[in-house]
């Protein structure tokens, strides 16, 4: 009897841990709109938007825009996550920006700073 209460709230815990909506900005205010902003040589940040101009509606609450992108972006986009499927990263080339897509990118940037470390150091010892 003890082992199944014991059970079920050590799988409720974590559950509600598994659970937690790691698409928000860190430090994000009750009943502002923020926006994802990416770029392909910076990692994904957020944006504070105003509610009005956005596309959707207000909500009471955190609200998270996405950019839509449309025709020669997307078809780039697409083309990128294609790169980094390649590269051996896990996720998928639909053209939106997901957290796999996200994941994926700021390993990438990261790999990309250390390569660029070690070519300074090399460049630096040749000299």
């Amino acid at each position: 009897m003890r082992f199944s209460f014991f059970l079920a709230v050590i799988s409720f815990t974590f559950s509600g841990v598994n659970a937690q909506n790691i698409s928000l900005p860190s430090n994000f205010k009750q009943g502002k709109c923020y926006e994802r902003c990416f770029y392909y040589d910076k990692p994904v940040e957020w944006k504070e938007v105003e509610c009005n101009k956005s596309e959707k509606n207000k909500l009471p609450g955190t609200n998270v825009f996405t950019v839509k992108k449309t025709g020669k972006e997307k078809e780039k986009f697409i083309s990128y996550q294609n790169q980094l499927i390649n590269l051996g990263y896990n996720l998928d080339a639909n053209g939106y920006l997901d957290e796999k897509t996200i994941k994926a990118h700021h390993k990438y940037l990261k790999f990309k700073a250390k390569q660029a470390k070690k070519a300074k150091r090399r460049n630096r010892k040749n000299i």
